[in-house]
C-alpha cells in the first residue's frame, strides 16, 4: 500500500511537471509572438481621417484653432465633460497650449500646443501624454472648393520600441474611431451655425420716418433718364418757386420698374408745408417703416451695381422687399465732381 501511493504521489507530480513545462512552452510562445508581431509593425503609429464641410474654411478653423471650442466636438472632450483644463498663450499663434487631467484613462493627463499654423490652412500640434517626454504629433490641413471645406487630420505617434508596437495595434482602431466621430460632430457644429451673408456695399437695415413728397411720375427709356429727369426737376422747381414752397430736404426719386426700354420712376422733393396740387404735380405721403440701406459715392453709372448687389443680399438673407425703390441725392451734378456725387439707396422691406 505504501509503494502504491509513492508511485500514486510521483505520478501526480510528473504530471504537475508536465503541465507547468508546457504552460511556460505557450507563454514564451506568445511572447514570441508578440515580439516578432511587434518587430514587423511600424515604429509610429499613423492614423488619418477626413471630412467634406459645407462651410468656408474660415468658418471650419474657427473651430479648430481654439482650444475651448474642442469641448463641443472632440470625442475625448465628451468622455469627460468635468476634467481639469488649462490654457496657456495666444489663441491662433504658435505656443498656444492646452493642457488636461481626467481620471478617465482613456482620456488620462495631457497637453497639446500649437507648433505650427497657417489662417485657414493647417495647424500642426505636439501632443504629451501621461508625463512621457515622447512627443506625439497631429495636424489638421483644410482645403476650400466651390463654398466647401475639406478637413483631413492626421496623427503620427511617438517612437515605439518593437516589444511595445502592439499596443499601438490595439489602440489604433479607438483613435480611429474617435477621429470619426470627432470630424462628424466638428462637421454638424459648423454646418448648423448661421451663415454669413456677403455685405461689400455695407448695407444696413434701417428705419425710415415717413414724410410727404410733392412728385411728378412719369417713364422713358434707359437713354432719356438725364433729359428725362431734368425736365421734371425742372418743373417742379418752377412749381415749388411759383407757390412758394420750400423743400425740407435733398431731392430724391422712387423707381418702379427698370429696363432698357422702360423706366418707371418719380421725381420728388420732401416738403412740410400744405400744397394745393396743380396738372401732373402730386402731393403723398411716402410711409415709415424698415429699409434696406445704401450709401455710394461716385458717377451715377455705377447705381445699377448698387441695386443688383441689393436684390442679391436680400435673396440670400431671406428679405422679402417691396415693389419700388428710391434714390437720395445728396449732392447735384455741377455743385461736385462726378466721383463726389453722394446718393443713398434705399430699399422698403416688406
Amino acid at each position: 500500500m505504501l509503494y502504491l501511493r509513492l508511485g500514486f504521489r510521483q505520478t501526480t507530480k510528473l504530471k504537475g511537471m508536465k503541465f507547468l513545462k508546457w504552460l511556460l512552452i505557450i507563454i514564451v510562445l506568445i511572447i514570441a509572438i508578440v515580439v516578432i508581431y511587434g518587430a514587423t509593425q511600424p515604429s509610429q503609429m499613423t492614423v488619418e481621417e477626413s471630412i467634406v464641410i459645407t462651410a468656408p474654411a474660415s468658418k471650419v478653423f474657427e473651430e479648430i484653432r481654439d482650444f475651448k471650442a474642442w469641448d463641443e466636438w472632440s470625442a475625448w472632450s465628451k468622455m469627460d465633460t468635468v476634467m481639469e483644463q488649462s490654457y496657456e498663450g495666444e489663441m491662433g499663434k504658435v505656443g498656444y497650449k492646452n493642457s488636461w487631467k481626467s481620471d478617465n484613462p482613456m482620456v488620462g493627463v495631457g497637453s497639446q500646443e500649437v507648433v505650427e499654423i497657417r489662417e485657414d490652412e493647417y495647424m500642426k500640434t505636439k501632443m504629451l501624454f501621461n508625463g512621457s517626454a515622447d512627443e506625439n504629433f497631429a495636424s489638421f490641413t483644410l482645403t476650400e472648393n466651390d463654398g466647401n471645406t475639406t478637413v483631413v487630420w492626421d496623427m503620427l505617434g511617438a517612437e515605439t520600441p518593437f516589444y511595445a508596437r502592439i499596443m499601438n495595434t490595439i489602440f489604433k482602431p479607438m483613435i480611429i474611431q474617435s477621429y470619426k466621430s470627432s470630424l462628424k460632430d466638428l462637421k454638424l457644429i459648423v454646418e448648423s451655425k448661421p451663415k454669413a451673408i456677403p455685405n461689400p456695399l455695407n448695407l444696413e437695415i434701417v428705419d425710415v420716418e415717413a414724410m410727404s413728397i410733392i412728385s411728378i411720375k412719369d417713364s422713358c427709356s434707359v437713354e432719356e433718364m438725364s433729359g428725362k429727369m431734368t425736365e421734371i426737376y425742372t418743373e417742379l422747381g418752377i412749381f415749388m418757386g411759383t407757390n412758394g414752397i420750400q423743400a425740407s430736404g435733398n431731392s430724391l426719386s422712387m423707381y418702379y420698374t427698370y429696363s432698357p426700354e422702360k423706366v418707371v420712376f418719380e421725381p420728388a422733393f420732401p416738403v412740410n408745408q400744405e400744397v394745393t396740387v396743380v396738372g401732373r404735380v402730386k402731393v403723398s405721403e411716402m410711409h415709415g417703416g424698415k429699409a434696406i440701406k445704401a450709401i455710394y459715392r461716385g458717377d451715377y453709372s455705377g447705381l445699377e451695381e448698387v441695386h443688383v448687389g441689393i436684390d442679391e443680399y436680400a435673396r440670400l438673407s431671406n428679405i422679402e422687399l417691396a415693389d419700388y425703390c428710391w434714390e437720395v441725392y445728396l449732392n447735384q451734378p455741377g455743385e461736385v465732381g462726378n466721383d463726389e456725387l453722394e446718393t443713398h439707396v434705399y430699399y422698403r422691406v416688406k
